[in-house]
């Protein structure tokens, strides 16, 4: 799953600030992997429930798998997926 939109400010906010060892390395590296910067189980649920909370955007279960949290470029992807999800759908929550 890729993306062109680039994240923002506020992606990198959330990531550093759940996962401060990346707070090191701005800007980010898309090719970060997520689970040697701390992210385990409990990480998981806490970025997930802060990143919906930023971006206003409800991400579905069936994307969350493994591979979406692998990476920061591929949540990227899946978080910019809702986003632009959301510009085509404005019910959309």
């Amino acid at each position: 799953m890729t993306t062109t939109a680039p994240w923002d400010e506020r992606y990198e906010a959330v990531l550093t600030d759940l996962l401060p060892r990346l707070a090191e390395e701005r800007p980010l590296p898309a090719d970060r992997e997520l689970r040697t910067a701390g992210l385990d189980s409990m990480a998981t649920v806490e970025l997930l429930v802060r990143l919906e909370e930023a971006y206003r955007i409800a991400i579905p279960d069936e994307e969350l798998d493994r591979e979406a949290f692998e990476t920061v470029g591929s949540l990227w992807a899946v978080v910019a997926a809702q986003l632009d999800a959301a510009q085509l759908d404005p019910a959309r929550p």
